[in-house]
């Protein structure tokens, strides 16, 4: 099997209530978590210093696929996705999904 991550790259808006931003990240990682995806979150400390990074690891394609599908499905997550639109707290800056390769 070939391990998957997401990363999904977002800085907070400026004057944003960081308790609130950990918040709306702390429920989003539970919702991801429960689907079993394995969660952390990370600060970039140089180059696009003050992004956030939350990260999704998987042990295949498949468990991507079955995690992805449970949460957009989860009515917890969607309507956690409102609320975290809503609050104009962050901004998308980047996804991606990369694949560990055999070295």
């Amino acid at each position: 099997m070939t391990p998957v991550i997401t990363q999904n790259v977002f800085k907070p808006n400026q004057g944003a209530d960081m308790a609130q931003l950990t918040a709306l990240i702390t429920e989003s990682a539970a919702i991801w978590r429960k689907h079993g995806a394995e969660v952390s979150v990370w600060a970039v400390s140089v180059g696009e210093i003050g992004n956030l990074v939350f990260t999704c690891r998987y042990d295949s394609y498949e468990a991507y696929g079955k995690c992805t599908g449970a949460v957009v499905e989860d009515p917890a997550y969607q309507a956690w996705s409102v609320k975290a639109t809503a609050s104009g707290l962050s901004s998308w800056v980047r996804s991606n999904l990369a694949r560990k390769l055999p070295i």
